[in-house]
């Protein structure tokens, strides 16, 4: 659940979609298809991403116990 796993973090972050979309370099409207699982990201992008919310690749592809059930509630 690589979706949840970044808008997680980015939350944690008290990041905006615009911000971390401007760091990594895509439009905010893509960044939201990855979040939504519309789009795949490409494991080019998922470096950028890690980097920008000071993680680890590998983080971003772990899943937390039970987050597909999880709603993620962001507001900064």
């Amino acid at each position: 659940m690589i979706k949840l796993t970044i808008k997680r973090i980015r939350c944690e972050k008290k990041m905006t979609q615009r911000e971390l979309a401007l760091a990594v370099g895509i439009t905010r409207e893509y960044l939201s298809a990855v979040e939504n699982g519309q789009k795949v990201p490409s494991l080019a992008l998922l470096g950028s991403i890690a980097i920008a919310l000071g993680v680890s690749a590998t983080e971003l592809l772990s899943e937390q116990p039970g987050a597909a059930n999880r709603s993620i509630d962001c507001k900064k």
